[in-house]
């Protein structure tokens, strides 16, 4: 079977048992590597005046990194002025700097004459995000003033305008110049791997203007050169300020990941415009789009092609968010999670605390993302240094050099440090949001948000202490077994047999099937037996196992025996909880035959063993492919109970049907059942760019047209439920008795084993469809399930941990809108001794048109609930397709033989 944990050596050999831990693994989540940032105000950088200094104090005070801007007010000014004399060469005019503001062309006076800067480089820029100014509380309006200010049609002309103008303009000769030394904030030295560089937010990346364009890009390819020469290997970028010309600014991001491919570019977004209130009647008004911030950050992220160093840095919302965006944003790649001071609230202690709804967020954010968490990066903390004075009463107050580190002092209800500088006071910040956000994370185990699975899949791996390098590899995807031609190894038994909750439920089925068989009057007499003298007793007991009898050989009972078929049991774990139920039941093993086929050659030595000493030889081992096994004798056929684990992640993925399909002609015409009885398989489309970005990376041309089992990536389904698309039945009702070989290994008649669905999925929400996620669900026996599929509480039983996902990817996304339909065709082909699968897809809109007696309406089995206006009709527009993958398994199949 195909199972949760990795089968490879490396991923095998971390991981414990959990009973040998007192830390539950399936119930709780350990987040040992969350870091801690802080972004001091510019203020308090210019009073500090060394970065080394103020990064080595902050450090000191247990602030793990440090955000700070690579250049300053002055080397804006400086830029400023190099734009303004060469606009002037081609102007013949030169507007004064005072001026420049009411230049008649508006967008270039935004750009660089409407802040009121000054050399402690503050900027009262209210269209620039939280992290990129002075002003911590307001992204998600200001994102929100931005995109209403450039769609005014004003201002379009306006940009018209310049537009004409740029043909003037030889942008060959534009060279905006590099900082000088009184123009950075940040220098070489050891602070370095703990300074976070921030890039300037004045210049406009998506300006249509060529000339305001390249100058922009100049001075951020200026800034990037040389955080890259210090050793900073992540920039804070600004966003968009036009939505509308995101195709710019993502053309812009990209050229400069082109250049610099080690230097990992983060997008600080809000997580989710915020909620507005009725000016009439002051109530709540719905969000127009929850996910607006993560469809700008999608499309930027589509077109630099996935880039692995472009990262998001999120804002922290005003008030609560829907869920749906909050686990969006869980699939990202968010690098920084940024706290401001406004979002703390005063406890009854008077100390600052943050709402339940944003607690939540970060424990989600820590926990699910445990193996490479973004940093929280508190800004604001220092927001003293606005009211300051030269005078700090009850507070410790520390004179410092430019190489000393500060030291902490309490003052009442508060923990701020304070430092001198020149006989100047400054704040280094309050310390109890910093120890806040570590209680947070202390707690955040008692507070856990995963399910069991996925708790004990992160633990797994966070015991590798893997590099980030390594859990984000394309080789992390696992390609699904060749069941007839792979073999496990010792140690991967091991670890399959930690999944107690699967073995239980087997254990449910089988004692459920024993009773009802036992219940029958054939097998009356195996009941009401003295079950310790008749069961599978060990050596050490004392008794010989040859003098065991062998219901075999008894002919007076051979007819009444109760005969039992193990396929593929691996180093026994189905076989022990066969014997626990006979035990349980209190049946007589005097007539019960038990037999074990299995066709891993180098188990079978373990398995005998545990036959001999544990099993008292009762059960009688054959090592070879059950669908070439040929019973020795009469005895050997009849089977009335067949128990088998050869289920995959996609149910049929490693070909039990065809693996059953052979055994059935052995079994008891009259009393026979199998365990499972039936399963089915089922699909969902899911976004996951992780996955996706993984597979494109991949150096294969088959990579899209095979599946893989991804042992750990966030995905999330699109759809509003997963689709059934086939079920397989044991003993299956189209074989008529016939065999599924001609009698040689090399050909086998599988055609009743072929499954083709149409199914019709209607997605609810915007994202874009990455590929399908493969469930199954098995019944047992009766009301005996085991079902990977998930239901909101994880997989049925919630403990199960042994199966991965299976993906099959698509190679073009497809992008969806609200309220959107997919179609999906997927098929189980079978020919030439192959099996594969085949799978594409098409996305849907339905459009009202109005006054239309018909519409071209889709009756096809579907979830759809559209409604028909009495005055229109729909029509079903195609919005997106894709190829067929793997067509005719052209490039992925399972051997038969």
């Amino acid at each position: 079977m195909q199972r949760r944990v990795s089968s490879n050596a490396q991923t095998s050999n971390s991981i414990v048992d959990s009973e040998s831990s007192e830390f539950d693994s399936f119930s709780s989540i350990i987040t040992p590597n969350v870091k801690i940032g802080i972004k001091p105000l510019p203020l308090t950088s210019a009073l500090v005046k060394s970065d080394r200094t103020l990064v080595e104090s902050l450090n000191s005070l247990g602030y793990d990194c440090v955000l700070l801007p690579v250049t300053n007010a002055r080397y804006k000014e400086n830029c400023k002025a190099y734009f303004l004399e060469f606009r002037q060469r081609f102007n013949g005019s030169v507007p004064s700097s005072s001026d420049f503001t009411l230049s008649t062309i508006s967008d270039v006076g935004k750009l660089l004459g409407s802040q009121a800067s000054d050399s402690l480089g503050r900027s009262d820029d209210k269209i620039d995000l939280v992290m990129h100014d002075s002003e911590v509380d307001a992204p998600v309006n200001e994102s929100a003033e931005a995109v209403n200010h450039n769609q005014n049609s004003e201002e379009n002309e306006q940009k018209s305008e310049l537009d004409d103008d740029d043909n003037d303009y030889d942008l060959n000769s534009l060279m905006v110049p590099h900082p000088k030394l009184n123009e950075i904030n940040i220098i070489t030295g050891p602070h370095i791997v703990n300074t976070i560089g921030l890039l300037s937010s004045w210049v406009e990346l998506d300006n249509e203007s060529r000339l305001i364009n390249e100058f922009s890009l100049q001075v951020i390819i200026n800034e990037v050169s040389y955080a890259q020469y210090t050793g900073i290997s992540t920039l804070l970028i600004a966003p968009p300020k036009n939505i509308n010309n995101l195709q710019t600014y993502a053309d812009n991001l990209n050229t400069i990941l082109q250049m610099y491919p080690n230097i990992e570019l983060s997008i600080s977004l809000p997580i989710c415009e915020d909620t507005k209130q009725d000016p009439i009647t002051g109530e709540t008004m719905p969000m127009i789009d929850p996910f607006s911030t993560w469809d700008i950050w999608n499309s930027i992220r589509i077109q630099c092609n996935y880039n692995s160093k472009l990262s998001i840095s999120l804002g922290s919302p005003k008030t609560n968010v829907p869920q749906s965006v909050v686990n969006r944003w869980l699939l990202e790649p968010v690098r920084f999670y940024l706290i401001s001071s406004y979002r703390f609230i005063p406890n009854s202690k008077n100390y600052p605390v943050l709402n339940k709804f944003n607690q939540l967020i970060i424990w989600k954010f820590i926990q699910r993302k445990a193996l490479s968490p973004p940093t929280l990066l508190l800004h604001g903390v220092d927001k003293e240094n606005m009211t300051i004075s030269s005078r700090v009463p009850d507070s410790t107050v520390t004179s410092i050099s430019s190489s000393s580190v500060t030291s902490r002092g309490t003052s009442g209800k508060r923990n701020s440090v304070i430092v001198t500088v020149d006989g100047k006071h400054v704040s280094l910040g309050d310390l109890a949001y910093l120890e806040y956000i570590r209680y947070l994370i202390a707690v955040s185990y008692r507070n856990n948000q995963l399910l069991p699975f996925e708790n004990f899949t992160l633990n797994s791996f966070l015991r590798l202490n893997l590099r980030p390098d390594q859990i984000y590899s394309p080789e992390s995807l696992q390609t699904p077994l060749q069941p007839l031609s792979s073999n496990l190894d010792n140690n991967t038994y091991r670890i399959f047999e930690q999944d107690h909750a699967k073995y239980e439920t087997y254990q449910k089925a089988i004692t459920a099937a024993l009773v009802d068989l036992s219940n029958t009057p054939r097998f009356h007499h195996l009941k009401g037996s003295n079950a310790h003298g008749s069961s599978a007793l060990p050596l050490s007991t004392g008794v010989d196992s040859s003098q065991v009898t062998d219901a075999g050989s008894e002919e007076n009972s051979r007819n009444c025996l109760l005969k039992i078929l193990v396929v593929g049991p691996g180093r026994g774990p189905l076989i022990e909880r066969l014997f626990s139920s006979i035990r349980l039941l209190d049946l007589n093993l005097k007539h019960i035959r038990i037999v074990g086929i299995e066709k891993n050659t180098n188990v079978m030595l373990y398995l005998k063993g545990r036959n001999k000493d544990h099993w008292n030889g009762k059960v009688q081992l054959y090592n070879c492919d059950a669908r070439f096994w040929e019973p020795s004798s009469s005895q050997e056929t009849g089977f009335n109970l067949i128990i088998s684990e050869l289920l995959g992640s996609f149910g049929c993925n490693e070909l039990a049907p065809e693996s059953l399909d052979y055994i059935a002609q052995f079994c008891d015409h009259q009393d026979s059942v199998f365990i499972p009885s039936e399963f089915s398989t089922f699909v969902a489309p899911v976004i996951s760019p992780a996955l996706y970005s993984k597979v494109i990376k991949l150096y294969d041309s088959a990579k899209f047209d095979r599946p893989f089992l991804p042992l750990w990536d966030e995905f999330d389904m699109l759809s509003s439920k997963y689709a059934r698309v086939w079920t397989f039945r044991h003993p299956s009702r189209n074989l008529g008795g016939q065999k599924t070989y001609n009698g040689t290994r090399g050909s086998f008649e599988n055609k009743h084993n072929r499954r083709q669905a149409h199914v019709i999925l209607k997605c609810h929400r915007k994202g874009t469809i990455h590929g399908l996620i493969g469930y199954f669900s098995a019944v047992l026996y009766k009301d005996v399930v085991l079902s990977t599929c998930p239901t909101g509480n994880g997989p049925t039983p919630r403990n199960l941990v042994s199966w991965l996902p299976f993906y099959l990817p698509i190679e073009q996304p497809i992008h969806l809108t609200d309220e959107q339909e997919l179609s999906i065709f997927i098929k189980r082909e079978c020919q030439d001794g192959r099996v594969w699968y085949e799978w594409s897809m098409e996305a849907f809109m339905y459009l009202l048109l109005p006054g239309r007696t018909s519409g071209l309406r889709n009756d096809s089995n579907t979830d759809s609930e559209m409604d028909v206006d009495n005055d229109g009709s729909q029509v079903r527009v195609r919005t997106g397709v894709t190829r067929i993958h793997n067509a005719y398994g052209s490039h992925y199949s399972m051997k038969l033989c």
